[in-house]
């Protein structure tokens, strides 16, 4: 792939503030970048929105939105309130969409994927008034107890179908899905409700649920045929690589893209 066509995530280089972000996905020739909210923290939203713009770069997605099982009306409003707060972060930098890490559940997982439901439907006004994208990324099974219950592409399918809004549709990342015998048949069922393609590779052993990936071509994932399927699908955005890993955050930030760059290089 030629960098133009992907998006740098915030989170390849964490520790990366808003402009070292910017700036090395320029020098590097990326299309775009996704912002992890953290890196917005303490920055001027337009002017940042301004500095991209000069820059050519698009922003690919905002994360996170979500976190919608709460266990009491209290926690339940103040989430409701972040993602509205997150909802207009996305706006103001012209995200092309809002990434929704939907929450976990803690013995009721019925309740907790009937709450991921209606907190979705809820903030879905909001979000039309805001002309966001909603982007509900579907994890891999291991996180259902402390990141999300949406576990497959097939049940995020079944989750955005149900919902019915153009405005509501799937964020899919290559290492929460590559496992699923039915990923090309849901990746072609989810079609044009693909908002964003994210890529990070599977290395086995895990030493950590959330930051053992790799770089694309590191691990055993058929990066070129994942791209491809979703490319069938009608996805036409930017592909973003997205690599939370213990080792390359122990790096330099410039080696990292370097290495996210010759891995997509490949794909």
């Amino acid at each position: 792939m030629e960098l133009a066509q992907c998006s740098l995530n915030s989170v390849t280089v964490k520790g990366a503030g808003f402009t070292d972000v910017a700036a090395l996905a320029e020098q590097w020739g990326f299309g775009g970048v996704g912002l992890w909210r953290d890196v917005l923290d303490g920055v001027d939203l337009t002017d940042a929105s301004s500095r991209l713009r000069q820059s050519g770069l698009r922003v690919t997605s905002i994360c996170r939105g979500g976190m919608f099982p709460q266990p009491t009306p209290g926690r339940w409003r103040e989430t409701m309130a972040d993602n509205r707060v997150a909802v207009d972060q996305a706006h103001t930098l012209g995200a092309e969409c809002l990434v929704l890490v939907c929450g976990a559940a803690h013995r009721d997982l019925a309740g907790a994927r009937q709450q991921v439901r209606d907190g979705i439907a809820e903030l879905e006004p909001y979000a039309r008034a805001a002309g966001v994208r909603l982007a509900v990324e579907p994890m891999h099974p291991m996180m259902a107890s402390n990141r999300s219950v949406i576990t497959s592409l097939g049940e995020a399918n079944d989750l955005v179908e149900a919902i019915d809004s153009d405005l509501v549709g799937i964020a899919l990342d290559s290492y929460h899905v590559w496992w699923d015998a039915a990923l090309p048949e849901q990746i072609a069922r989810a079609g044009e409700r693909l908002f964003s393609v994210q890529l990070a590779d599977w290395i086995t052993p895990i030493h950590g649920e959330l930051s053992s990936r790799g770089m694309p071509g590191e691990g055993c994932i058929d990066m070129s045929g994942f791209v491809a399927d979703c490319a069938n699908a009608g996805y036409r955005g930017l592909v973003e690589v997205e690599i939370l890993s213990d080792r390359w955050w122990s790096e330099e930030s410039a080696a990292a893209v370097r290495a996210a760059a010759t891995g997509l290089s490949a794909v």
